[in-house]
């Protein structure tokens, strides 16, 4: 690491540059919108809204004139332009928290998928004309366009991917996932992992560049590749192995378990316990002296 920018005081949940690559832009729940200049290390615009939100997602256009930033109370999409930083437009209709936000690779087109279980299709340069709705059964959780912006790909909540056609707004296909994205069982869950629902859904998908393979990942170990057209996993990567991480286990070690929860969460005093060894190395402080997880 050789920059660090601490402006933010609040926790970021967006970050992508523009498309010179000069700038980065990052969305926080403290309410801003940060530009930072990545020559000089400084940040040299803020975007605000004009009523406290707080911003769950972020997209940049492929000009790298416009900003847009989702919130997860006020439910609204607000437009910033990069240069001058003044606030565009308020994009208004979902009923839920934004969760995430990609602009068309063909022009002005915006995609926002939302907690209300729709996502939706916005023109930016003009806001007043017809945007397209589309309605699932459950949340949605992420959305892609492909290269060539003529398909859209979309997560919800109970672990499917489902294809549209932009311009027909029709289904052209879905991807059930439910058996490729299982996870660990972490330490703190009070259910088995065949019933954990935090992890059977995709928080992140992204089409290759040639369009004919969509990644996926999210909260579990694993990255799946699937065919596009045939809509098949073609692989599935195991991101580590390594069983100190949480969540490596599909089975936690009912000997670890306590009448006080699982034994790696119990903190023991220092003065019941004996003199630690130090690391070898370590001159000031002591760093094996941690007794439970972080």
């Amino acid at each position: 690491c050789f920059a660090t920018f601490g402006e933010h005081t609040g926790p970021v949940t967006g970050v992508c540059y523009n498309a010179v690559g000069q700038v980065i832009i990052s969305a926080s729940l403290d309410g801003t919108v940060r530009a930072f200049d990545t020559k000089r290390y400084r940040n040299f615009r803020t975007y605000t809204s004009p009523d406290p939100a707080q911003f769950s997602s972020l997209a940049v256009d492929f000009s790298g004139e416009l900003i847009c930033a989702g919130s997860q109370d006020t439910f609204e999409v607000y437009l910033w332009s990069l240069e001058t930083g003044k606030l565009l437009e308020i994009l208004r209709g979902h009923t839920g928290p934004v969760s995430w936000l990609q602009f068309s690779p063909l022009g002005s087109l915006l995609a926002s998928s939302s907690w209300d279980k729709s996502y939706r299709l916005w023109d930016v340069i003009n806001p007043e004309g017809n945007n397209e709705r589309v309605e699932f059964f459950t949340e949605v959780v992420t959305l892609c366009y492909s290269p060539n912006g003529k398909e859209l790909a979309v997560s919800t909540l109970d672990a499917q991917i489902t294809f549209w056609n932009v311009e027909e707004s029709l289904q052209t296909g879905s991807i059930d996932c439910r058996r490729d994205i299982w996870s660990g069982r972490r330490a703190e869950d009070m259910v088995t992992t065949k019933h954990l629902a935090s992890t059977k859904c995709f928080t992140s998908i992204a089409y290759t560049a040639d369009g004919s393979c969509l990644l996926a990942g999210g909260r579990s170990k694993y990255i799946c590749i699937y065919d596009v057209p045939s809509k098949i996993l073609l692989r599935r990567y195991q991101t580590s192995c390594n069983r100190s991480y949480d969540a490596m286990h599909r089975y936690l070690d009912s000997r670890k378990m306590t009448e006080a929860g699982p034994e790696d969460l119990i903190e023991v005093s220092s003065e019941s316990e004996s003199e630690d060894i130090q690391l070898p190395g370590v001159v000031k402080g002591d760093h094996s002296s941690r007794k439970t997880r972080p």
